[in-house]
């Protein structure tokens, strides 16, 4: 044995990171770091068949699944109705506030200092978390009932009923936009402008 090798036994290198897990890459350069200068033995890792054999079942039972699922789940992809919806209800939750919610960490109501609830929020850089969802409520059924006016309504083939349909979704729109601009006064008190009966 040479020099170098016994004064590697003779003052042996303790690694400071015994108690964490290490990957063999770890363990091979800092054994290399502590051998003597000459050839070094490679790193040489073994074939993880486990994996090969866990990754092609899962991607062959993937196929499978969407190949005998995929007459079903065609319609449902195609359906115009379902993807007006998810829109809809997108649209919906981050025009009412949401995103602002969750950057903002806003409480959900507050008490309005007389042992009440407070709903809403003064001013537009204020909000509370109960607000946007009566917001969003507000926003859904007006477009609910835009929707009808504009979609359902010219279907109904009796003209009484179609008359009646036009009138009570048009109180509807009459009623919720007058309650989203009295609301829209609750935050911009100079506003200066309403719509009856709100």
């Amino acid at each position: 044995m040479g020099r170098s090798s016994t004064v590697l036994l003779r003052s042996p290198v303790l690694t400071s990171s015994i108690n964490r897990p290490q990957s063999a890459e770890q363990v091979y350069s800092w054994i290399t770091r502590h051998l003597p200068d000459g050839p070094k033995p490679r790193l040489v890792r073994p074939v993880n068949y486990v994996r090969i054999v866990v990754a092609t079942t899962v991607i062959l039972g993937v196929l499978t699944l969407l190949s005998v699922a995929w007459p079903y789940i065609l319609p449902v992809v195609q359906n115009r109705n379902l993807w007006a919806a998810i829109s809809l209800i997108i649209i919906l939750l981050f025009t009412s506030g949401h995103m602002f919610n969750h950057i903002r960490k806003v409480p959900y109501v507050s008490g309005d200092g007389k042992g009440g609830i407070s709903y809403f929020a003064g001013g537009f850089s204020n909000q509370f978390g109960l607000e946007t969802q009566i917001v969003a409520a507000m926003y859904g059924v007006l477009s609910f009932a835009t929707i009808s006016l504009a979609l359902k309504v010219p279907r109904i083939s009796d003209s009484k009923k179609q008359q009646v349909a036009v009138f009570v979704w048009g109180a509807v729109v009459l009623g919720m936009y007058s309650f989203l601009l009295s609301v829209f006064r609750m935050k911009n008190g100079g506003y200066p402008l309403y719509l009856p009966p709100f």
